[in-house]
C-alpha cells in the first residue's frame, strides 16, 4: 500500500544511521569515489555527444540519416536490457554493475576507433549501448541507497543537487574540447577525443571496484525478509507493471528527456549545418550550459524546495518549449542576432534540466517500495533510454524535411507535459510529491 506516513523514512534513514552527507561526503571514501565515477561519466559524454554523428558520418562516410538510423538501432537493441539489470541489482547490489556497465562502454568506444562502414559502427554503438543502459539502470539505485543513510530532509534532491553540479562540470570540461575537435574539424583530434574517453571510462572501473564497499551501495535498514521474497520472484516486475500511476509516470519523463538529451545530439549539427557562421559557438554555448548547472543546482534545489514536486516537473516542460522556440528563431533572424539567440535559447535548456533533474530522480526513488528499487529504477531509466534511441532518428528525419521543424515538434512535446504532469499527480503517492517527499514503504 502507498505510505504517505513516512514509513520509508524510518527504514532507510534512521537517526543514528552513518550517513553520506554530500557536505560531508568529501570525508567519506565511498561518496567521492560515487561523485568521482558519476562526473567521469559526464566529461565522457560532454566529449563524445557532440561529436558522435558528425565523426560516425565522417569516418563511415554514411550520411547524418543512416548514422541516425544506425545509432537507433543499436539503442533499440539494448532496449531489454535494464528489466535483467534491475533484477540483478536487487538480488547483488548495484556496485558490480555499475562497474561491468564501465567496461562495456569503454569496449564500444574501442569499437567508434575501428570504424569505417556502417555495420562496424552499429557493433561498437550496440557495445556501447549496452554499457550506457546497465551504467544507468544501476547508477541511481547506487546513489538512492547511499542517500537513504543521510537523516536530513530533502536528502534526494540535495544528493541529486550535488550531483548534477558535478556532472554538470564534467560535462562542461568535455564539451569545451568537443567544440576544439568541432572547430578543427580533424579526424586525428575526433580519434584522439575518443581515446581519452576509453581512458576515463577504465580508469572510472578501476576507481570504482576499489573504492566503494559493496555492503555501502545496498539499501539501508532495508528488510531482509522483503528482499529476500524480491529474490525469490515473489515480488517484483508483477508488482512494477500493477502499479500503473508509476509506469505512466515513466513514459511522461520519457518525453521530458527527449527534451534533455536533445541539446547533445541536435543542436550542434543543427548550428553547423544552417548556422555555419557561428559553429565556433557550439562549444561554448556547450560550456556555459554546463556553469550555469554546476554553478546554480544547489541553489535552484533551495529554491524550489517548497513547491510540491509535480509543479516543478510543469516548470521544466514549459522551460523546455521555451528554448526550442529561440533555437529555431535564428532561421528568421539577421545573423547579428544568432549568438544572444541562442544564448538565450541555452539558458532556458539550463533552468529546466536544473528543475527537472533533481526533481525527477528523487520522486522516481521516493515513489518506490524499497525492497524492490532496483527495478523500480531500472524500468524509470527506460525513458532516458527511449529518448536516446528515438532522438538521433526523429532529428534526422525532421531536419531532413525543415530546418525548424525538430523545434517546432519538441515545443509542442514539452508543453504537453504540463497537462500531463496535472493529471497524474493525483495517482501517485502523495508522499513522494510531496516537498521532500518522504518517500515509500517497502511493500505496495
Amino acid at each position: 500500500m502507498r505510505s504517505g506516513d513516512g514509513t520509508s523514512r524510518r527504514l532507510g534513514r534512521r537517526e543514528g544511521t552513518p550517513g553520506l552527507h554530500p557536505v560531508r561526503a568529501r570525508r567519506n571514501p565511498a561518496g567521492i569515489v560515487v561523485f568521482l565515477v558519476l562526473m567521469v561519466d559526464s566529461v565522457v559524454n560532454g566529449l563524445f555527444v557532440p561529436l558522435s554523428m558528425l565523426y560516425l558520418s565522417a569516418s563511415s562516410g554514411a550520411s547524418l540519416v543512416r548514422v541516425g538510423t544506425l545509432l537507433s538501432v543499436a539503442g533499440l537493441l539494448s532496449l531489454p536490457l535494464p528489466l535483467w539489470v534491475g533484477r540483478l541489482v536487487d538480488r547483488l547490489g548495484p556496485k558490480p554493475i555499475v562497474l561491468v556497465a564501465q567496461v562495456l562502454q569503454a569496449a564500444g568506444f574501442l569499437g567508434y576507433l575501428v570504424a569505417r562502414n556502417g555495420g562496424v559502427v552499429l557493433l561498437a554503438a550496440t557495445v556501447a549501448s549496452l554499457g550506457q543502459r546497465a551504467f544507468w539502470s544501476s547508477a541511481f539505485t547506487l546513489v538512492s541507497n547511499l542517500s537513504d543513510r543521510d537523516p536530513g530532509g530533502r536528502s534526494r534532491e540535495r544528493w541529486f543537487g550535488v550531483i548534477g553540479s558535478l556532472r554538470a562540470a564534467g560535462y562542461g570540461v568535455g564539451a569545451v574540447l568537443a567544440g576544439v575537435a568541432m572547430s578543427a574539424k580533424s579526424g586525428l583530434m575526433y580519434r584522439g577525443a575518443i581515446g581519452a574517453c576509453v581512458c576515463l571510462l577504465m580508469a572510472a572501473a578501476l576507481l570504482l571496484g576499489w573504492g566503494v564497499p559493496r555492503n555501502a551501495a545496498l539499501p539501508a535498514g532495508a528488510d531482509l525478509e522483503e528482499r529476500g521474497k524480491a529474490e525469490r520472484g515473489t515480488r517484483g516486475y508483477r508488482t512494477l507493471w500493477a502499479d500503473r500511476p508509476y509506469v505512466a509516470l515513466v513514459g511522461l519523463n520519457t518525453a521530458f528527456a527527449l527534451c534533455n538529451v536533445m541539446l547533445s545530439i541536435a543542436f550542434p549539427p543543427f548550428v553547423d549545418r544552417r548556422l555555419p557562421a557561428v559553429t565556433w559557438a557550439v562549444g561554448p554555448l556547450l560550456a556555459m550550459n554546463t556553469v550555469v548547472q554546476a554553478a546554480l543546482q544547489s541553489s535552484v534545489v533551495r529554491l524550489i524546495r517548497r513547491l510540491p514536486r509535480h509543479t516543478s516537473l510543469c516548470l521544466a516542460g514549459v522551460l523546455w518549449a521555451l528554448w526550442a522556440c529561440l533555437t529555431a528563431c535564428p532561421l528568421l533572424m539577421p545573423r547579428a542576432l544568432w549568438i544572444p539567440c541562442l544564448a538565450v535559447a541555452v539558458l532556458c535548456y539550463s533552468a529546466a534540466q536544473l528543475v527537472h533533474s533533481p526533481v525527477s530522480n528523487a520522486l522516481s526513488a521516493d515513489a518506490a517500495p524499497s525492497d524492490i528499487r532496483g527495478r523500480y529504477i531500472a524500468v524509470f531509466q527506460y525513458s532516458f533510454a527511449i529518448a536516446t534511441v528515438v532522438a538521433p532518428l526523429l532529428f534526422s528525419l525532421l531536419f531532413d524535411m525543415s530546418s525548424a521543424a525538430p523545434w517546432a515538434a519538441l515545443a509542442v512535446l514539452a508543453l504537453v507535459t504540463v497537462p500531463g504532469m496535472l493529471a497524474l499527480a493525483p495517482r501517485l503517492p502523495q508522499s513522494a510529491l510531496a516537498a521532500g517527499g518522504a518517500g515509500r514503504a517497502g511493500t505496495a
